[in-house]
């Protein structure tokens, strides 16, 4: 009876990991986020910046403190008003501390870029 629940409970801890999706919905216009992620990535303490392409707004990068260097990328997407920010954060193990250090550090340099910009008058 204890293998019932034991082993669907050790598949839910692998699985749901892997499939939670490093994807996240900005407010703002494509532009402006993008801003913001090269102001994020050129931080040389942070990030290496391996590419960046402006038209299609993509990046590669690599975490700077890392003992296995991988190729991370994040791109933009604009959706209905608002821009989404998919990024591919390769990490093992089921935190995802990279993905998250990068969003908060994006967000706040978009609040920064945000609240720098002129108010229409």
């Amino acid at each position: 009876m204890f293998r019932f629940f034991v082993t669907p409970f050790l598949m839910l801890i692998v699985t749901v990991p892997a499939l939670a999706k490093s994807i996240d919905v900005y407010q703002a216009p494509c532009n402006d986020l993008w801003r913001a992620v090269k102001d994020t990535l050129g931080k040389p303490d942070r990030y290496g910046i391996i590419s960046i392409d402006d038209a299609a707004q993509r990046a590669s990068f690599v975490v700077v403190g890392r003992f296995t260097p991988y190729t991370q990328k994040v791109e933009l997407t604009a959706k209905n008003g608002s821009c989404t920010a998919k990024a591919t954060i390769d990490q093992v193990g089921p935190e995802n501390s990279d993905w998250r250090q990068f969003q908060h550090r994006v967000a706040k340099a978009l609040a920064t870029l945000q609240a720098a910009k002129p108010k229409p008058s």
